[in-house]
């Protein structure tokens, strides 16, 4: 059986974003976003005992039958790597929107913002 598109996309980047650095920690998070109607899968990484987390998207999925399974088993097979799954029904915490983080990008208020920012009053 020739392997699919998506998985040889997948695979493709995985190898990009899966260094093998020394002293790093690897694993894997599939997400299945209900909003969306798609599968994310992500490689993520930690550096020693660094607290950033770094992730990687590998691939985005749209739900569609029989899909997501072998592109998983393709993954399965491909990877050693420790998975971990998410479900957006499952939200850990509901946050507010992010108003003002200067270390981010986010140098201003956008409380102000109309809910149509390509409006403009005359």
């Amino acid at each position: 059986m020739q392997m699919l598109q998506e998985s040889k996309l997948l695979l493709d980047r995985y190898d990009h974003y899966f260094t093998r650095e020394p002293n790093t920690r690897y694993w894997l998070v599939i997400v299945n976003n209900h909003y969306d109607q798609m599968y994310g899968f992500f490689l993520y990484s930690q550096k020693g005992q660094e607290v950033t987390i770094y992730s990687h998207e590998l691939l985005a999925l749209p739900f569609a039958k029989g899909l997501y399974s072998q592109v998983y088993r393709d993954l399965q097979d491909y990877s050693d790597l420790p998975v971990e799954y998410r479900d957006t029904d499952d939200l850990v915490e509901n946050v507010p929107a992010v108003e003002f983080d200067p270390l981010h990008g986010h140098r201003h208020s956008t409380v102000y913002l109309p809910e149509d920012k390509n409006s403009h009053e005359n």
